[in-house]
């Protein structure tokens, strides 16, 4: 249960720390002076996003810290397994940061918001105005059938949510294999004439500057053949004595012994000659081999000629086009064996989608089974809360076909389409909750779900801000025996503007705003007996207390308590 909340700088709230007591509190009080914002700083040590609009003006941070004891297991296992360490109780603690800086903290260790939303789930919940027109919103059915508390309810979600993930990334890797096949069908044969355009020309790594080179070399064939030869005459002419070269090198290694710089230019000596002698060997090599083919450098000069077309054709170089031939020939095969990596794909494809049908059917199933008891426990709720003739049906429709291979159906929390049925008269046929239930019903019918709630879940503690809305007189007094039923094994915090529901509470707490120094600031007060009465009093006549109506607030206040 809620033992203890401190909320500082929290919209119009300045600084409130109060205790809280078991059993069933209402809070009562003018509209405006700050109820709901007391629910509102308890929404979020249960999960509820925060807002910098939350702080208060002029303010850099608020804060809101609340003491929860009686922790159920289940809160405790979740503890466990986010290594937080409690005793008898844990102290929540949201900081609000006008800079963005927030933080979440559970016995003053750093937490994430899923984090506490899953604690939050364990710990108690909220009913707030709104939550009861969910009723006549079918979207919203499934929720009130899903517990995520339930470990084998989350394990056959988990198994649905992964089933639809496989099923939809291959439906994603079949469609744009698909696209794909369209796409190089439609430029087949086109990619089929680059291929063997490209294929014709025989290209090989910078084949184009190698061509340029013979051509080169060829064009000049005079020059280099009369260069070549005269540099062989003059190392092989009677000018030049290449042997005189050898025997200056034996000259002087001959004395080599008798100063080091005779040893070096005789070495220097002996490699000019056998390098020249190299030379003189090429030269007569080359010259003798060279050889001018008028038809062959034609041949270079057309094939030049040709490299360069097709690179300013395809905007790309020799080594580019290269790559590319490679790419337009794996694309081509790809193309002519896409049927069969399709069918793969598909049977893949069927085989995933047949998986999330028996996912989905798993889970359809247990809430079906789930939803059964749920009807059962509605009436009988219902009965308790002046319905006594209501029959109440959850059905499902599922539009998916078995053999179907496409999504349509499938959601997020599987293919399951829920409606509520309800009858409140008899001899009247069940139709669809939205279009039969008036404001007060939907209340009661929202009260049901929600002690069903509590008690399947073992919470510590509940909250309901004006579940008794639209309602007067009698089923009033049954709406306030409900909650006080809940409140013996649940810590139950009650918004009311009925005076017989105030009555009904162990404890009241008047929430009031006064004006000082020019800021307006909410105050919560818990309310002796007196003060309830005048409260109580105020509550039944709405404007001027008379002896009268006070009396009537002291009978009321006698009987239920």
């Amino acid at each position: 249960m809620l033992t203890k909340i401190l909320v500082k700088d929290f919209a119009i709230i300045e600084d409130i720390e109060f205790d809280f007591k078991p059993n069933m509190t209402v809070l009562t009080g003018q509209t405006g002076a700050g109820k709901s914002l007391i629910i509102d700083a308890i929404g979020l040590l249960l999960g509820a996003r925060a807002d910098q609009d939350m702080i208060r003006y002029g303010k850099t941070k608020s804060i809101v810290s609340g003491v929860f004891d009686n922790l159920s297991e289940g809160l405790k296992t979740k503890l466990d397994e986010f290594q937080i360490k409690y005793d008898d109780y844990i102290t929540i603690t949201r900081e609000i940061s006008i800079k963005g800086n927030n933080s979440i903290k559970i016995n003053n260790t750093n937490i994430t918001l899923q984090q506490l939303k899953a604690l939050g789930l364990r710990i108690g919940d909220i009913h707030v105005q709104h939550d009861t027109y969910r009723l006549i919103n079918k979207d919203n059915y499934l929720s009130f059938l899903d517990d995520f508390t339930d470990n084998k309810f989350l394990e056959l979600n988990n198994q649905y949510v992964l089933a639809l993930d496989s099923f939809k990334k291959s439906i994603t890797k079949l469609n744009e294999a698909k696209k794909k096949q369209s796409k190089i069908n439609d430029r087949l044969e086109y990619l089929k004439y680059e291929r063997d355009e490209l294929q014709a020309l025989d290209l090989s790594e910078n084949i184009d500057e190698i061509i340029k080179e013979e051509i080169e070399k060829l064009s000049n064939y005079d020059k280099i053949y009369n260069s070549l030869n005269e540099a062989y005459e003059i190392l092989n002419g009677e000018r030049f004595d290449l042997d005189l070269l050898y025997d200056a090198f034996m000259k002087m290694k001959d004395i080599g012994e008798y100063d080091i710089e005779y040893s070096e230019k005789a070495l220097a000596l002996e490699n000019s000659y056998y390098q020249l002698d190299d030379v003189k060997s090429y030269l007569y090599k080359v010259k003798d081999s060279l050889d001018f083919d008028p038809n062959h450098l034609e041949e270079l000069q057309n094939r030049d000629y040709e490299l360069e077309r097709i690179k300013n054709k395809y905007h790309k170089s020799i080594n580019e086009l290269i790559e590319y031939l490679e790419q337009i020939t794996e694309d081509i095969n790809l193309s002519e064996n896409f049927s069969e990596a399709i069918k793969e794909l598909e049977n893949k494809s069927i085989n995933a989608y047949n998986n999330l049908y028996k996912k989905a059917s798993s889970l359809s199933q247990y809430r079906k089974t789930r939803a059964i008891e749920i009807e059962k426990k509605v009436i009988k709720e219902c009965k308790d809360l002046d319905l006594d003739n209501i029959d109440f049906k959850i059905i499902f429709n599922n539009p998916v076909n078995e053999y179907n291979t496409s999504l349509d159906g499938f959601f997020n929390n599987g293919f399951d389409d829920v409606d509520f049925l309800v009858t409140f008269n008899l001899g009247e046929p069940l139709k669809p909750l939205a279009k039969v239930a008036s404001g007060g019903e939907l209340s009661r019918l929202m009260l049901a779900f929600k002690t069903i709630y509590v008690e399947k879940n073992g919470l510590s503690f509940m909250v309901f801000d004006e579940i008794d809305s639209g309602v007067s007189g009698k089923t009033a007094y049954k709406i306030a025996k409900k909650m006080v039923e809940i409140s013996k094994n649940t810590q139950v915090l009650a918004i009311t503007h009925l005076a017989q529901v105030a009555a009904f509470a162990s404890n009241q707490l008047l929430i009031s705003k006064h004006e000082e120094n020019g800021r307006t600031s909410t105050e919560i007060k818990e309310l002796t007996y007196d003060e309830r009465v005048y409260e109580v009093a105020r509550m039944l006549s709405g404007m001027e207390i008379t002896e009268a109506f006070l009396e009537t607030a002291r009978q009321l206040l006698k009987e239920q308590n």
